[in-house]
């Protein structure tokens, strides 16, 4: 029997200890208006270290994405607190990256950008 890192590698996700909680198909488009990114967002995420994971967090909120990447990572964070919602949860924080690179490609083939 395949224990739970192994079943994550098997299914093409590397070091996965939690799927995410959100449904990305639900997601809007925004307007990405933090200097250097441009372009739309569907997802935008960053990584934090909790209990020995590294959890992916969305940084657009509920159809919102403020215009700098300060306040962004504070209501990632708050959102996050609040609601449990993530995008997975990794055993090392290269896996999160891997995996925070693929959600944007897989998003970007979903939106056609």
């Amino acid at each position: 029997m395949l224990n739970q890192m192994e079943m994550a590698a098997a299914s093409g996700v590397p070091y996965l200890l939690q799927p995410r909680n959100i449904d990305m198909s639900k997601l809007p488009e925004v307007q990405n208006r933090i200097p250097g990114e441009g372009g739309i967002s569907t997802v935008r995420s960053m990584g934090i270290g909790e209990n020995g994971a590294e959890v992916l967090i969305p940084t657009v909120i509920e159809g919102q994405l403020p215009s700098n990447a300060q306040e962004a990572e504070q209501k990632a964070l708050d959102y996050y607190r609040r609601t449990g919602k993530h995008l997975g949860k990794y055993a090392t924080r290269g896996a999160a990256d891997s995996a925070a690179m693929l959600t944007h490609e897989r998003e970007a083939l979903r939106t056609g950008r």
